[in-house]
């Protein structure tokens, strides 16, 4: 069930400006959701306070509610869309600035490792000067 909007203009004090872009910045949502979900919030505060029993109320807050939870879900389909590009563009970064490097049992950094005859560590535990 899609509600149908209007676009509402209002001022507002610079602060709660303020105040929205950062919210906005920490959230990662739009100024324009933060403001849809406070109006929403405080509608549903309101129209409670004064007609608790209403059952036309009742489906309004759903459908409110519901109308928010669609907008954040696109939201986050958006950021999920984004984050799917950005992991793909990380990957053929990493493959590009770190090739894989094979290590072939005859190579002479294979060699090393495995070379167990270095003569200036010793493979035994010295012991002669315990008590």
């Amino acid at each position: 069930m899609t509600l149908e909007t209007t676009t509402i203009e209002t001022t507002v004090p610079q602060e709660w400006v303020n105040q929205l872009n950062q919210f906005s910045l920490e959230t990662g949502r739009s100024v324009q959701e933060l403001v849809q979900e406070a109006i929403g919030q405080y509608l549903k505060t309101i129209s409670t306070s004064l007609n608790p029993n209403s059952q036309n109320l009742e489906d309004s807050r759903i459908e409110q509610d519901l109308l928010i939870l669609q907008q954040k879900v696109q939201s986050l389909e958006l950021l999920f869309y984004q984050v799917s590009k950005l992991e793909a563009k990380i990957t053929s970064i990493e493959k590009i600035i770190i090739p894989e490097v094979l290590i072939t049992s005859d190579s002479t950094f294979a060699q090393l490792l495995t070379n167990d005859s270095d003569e200036d560590e010793p493979d035994e535990i010295l012991t002669d000067f315990l008590p």
